[in-house]
């Protein structure tokens, strides 16, 4: 019988993904929410940091699941993917 560390179960991918402790919570809110700004999202997001929330927003990013759109006189705002 193989170990468990040699199986490939699908949710080592999905934790892999969402695992970081406010990713969750940042899907759910731009769901929820939209397009939302970075510090509207930081506002919905009490106790997280600007730089957390924004590692966190890079790696959503890189792994597709948000999307960055920059508006017109440097407005970010942030939308699941």
């Amino acid at each position: 019988m193989r170990e468990l560390a040699e199986l490939n179960f699908p949710i080592d991918a999905t934790v892999r993904l969402v695992g970081g402790k406010w990713k969750c919570a940042i899907l759910c809110h731009l769901m929820d929410g939209g397009e939302l700004r970075t510090g509207e999202l930081r506002r919905r997001l009490a106790g997280v940091s600007q730089k957390v929330l924004t590692e966190q927003l890079r790696e959503l990013e890189r792994d597709g699941l948000v999307s960055r759109t920059v508006h017109p006189r440097c407005r970010r705002g942030w939308n699941t993917g």
